[in-house]
């Protein structure tokens, strides 16, 4: 009698232990998920405001499936995940609303683009560069006014983001603005300008790439440059 209780004891602390591993690894998979998750909801929201897209991506409960199986398998409750709430909401009114505006005004920012008057900067905005489109007084005022009004609204998009997830470890509004400031790089056409990351993780992912190697010597940290 009195070695089954010890083997039954040694089962429920093995059992006990291990659900303490799985559930680490759930919750680091739970962080690294939330920062990609918000990558992958740039794309979403960036193909709206190009128009490639009518609806705005929202965020999916990945709590939900963890619920599934522990009501169909009650007698594994002992396995509560010790950080099972539901992601943050990246979609929201205001993030609605600020899209609806940088969607009205991208023809406008994208042919400025084109022209080589603005270009995006690796903080994830826009600034004037030297153009001939802009050599007039009225044409140039009127690109620093559009300028301006596409700034606002991405420094309110990157807050109203990091705001939704203030509660995900890593994310601030400097964050937001290095993954948008990524996406849009990836997204740049040929003859636009733009500048390279900082010399971290994200530039070396940067020259890793076909971009990069087209680039060449030109590919040095922070430079401004023009697409191939």
């Amino acid at each position: 009698m009195k070695k089954s209780v010890v083997v039954l004891g040694a089962i429920v602390l093995s059992f006990a232990l291990g659900c303490v591993i799985r559930t680490e690894h759930k919750i680091n998979a739970h962080i690294t998920l939330d920062i990609r998750h918000i990558a992958d909801q740039a794309t979403g929201v960036l193909d709206y405001v190009e128009g490639k897209s009518d609806t705005l991506p929202g965020m999916e409960d990945v709590s939900e499936p963890l619920s599934f199986w522990k009501d169909k398998m009650p007698s594994f409750r002992l396995c509560e995940p010790v950080h099972a709430d539901t992601l943050s909401q990246t979609d929201s009114p205001l993030v609605r609303e600020i899209a609806g505006k940088m969607r009205q005004r991208n023809s406008t920012i994208a042919a400025l683009k084109k022209e080589g008057c603005l270009g995006e900067n690796n903080r994830g905005y826009v600034e004037l560069r030297d153009c001939e489109a802009v050599s007039d007084p009225e044409k140039k005022n009127e690109t620093q006014k559009i300028l301006a009004e596409e700034n606002k609204d991405r420094k309110a998009l990157y807050a109203e983001i990091a705001r939704l997830n203030r509660d995900v470890p890593g994310v601030n509004v400097s964050k937001v603005e290095s993954i948008y400031a990524l996406e849009r790089l990836r997204r740049a056409q040929s003859g636009e300008a733009l500048q390279l990351p900082a010399a971290d993780a994200d530039f070396n992912a940067v020259k890793e790439s076909a971009l990069g190697k087209a680039l060449g010597t030109a590919c040095q940290p922070g430079a401004w440059v023009t697409v191939p």
